[in-house]
């Protein structure tokens, strides 16, 4: 079985993917927080919902019953996404890495890295148990 080919799989080895290329670039980041005139990296935010969208059909909802009553999906105004915040400070030598915003950056993307892993260890033994070769 190639798991590969499972979607949740394909998702979680995508974010990992993304953390430890986006790890490289920080840390030229970091190397680089005394070269005059060097200005930081990034990589563009991964987005699932894009992902999501293009891996899998929308959902209808249905009712088995006239009886039931029509569902509905939620507004998704609660989660709109803030603007970037733009780097102002810099050296007098032209340099605008903030070791602090850098570090800070490090320790979010470590952690939707073991988020990653996390989910695909809990898929594991889920899959593990389903087959019955072992997980318990």
């Amino acid at each position: 079985m190639d798991l590969g080919n499972l979607k949740l799989f394909k998702m979680a080895l995508t974010q990992m993917d993304w953390a430890a290329q986006r790890q490289k670039v920080l840390s030229q980041n970091i190397a680089n927080a005394d070269t005059p005139g060097y200005q930081p990296h990034d990589l563009k935010k991964l987005d699932f919902k894009n992902v999501l969208q293009s891996e899998t059909a929308p959902v209808k909802v249905t009712r088995s019953n006239p009886k039931h009553l029509k569902g509905t999906i939620p507004e998704q105004e609660a989660f709109r996404a803030d603007g970037v915040r733009k780097t102002f400070e810099a050296s007098p030598d032209g340099n605008k890495v903030i070791i602090e915003e850098q570090m800070q950056k490090v320790g979010s993307t470590r952690g939707d890295y073991n988020t990653a892993v996390t989910l695909m260890q809990a898929h594991m033994r889920m899959l593990k148990m389903a087959t019955g070769s072992g997980g318990g």
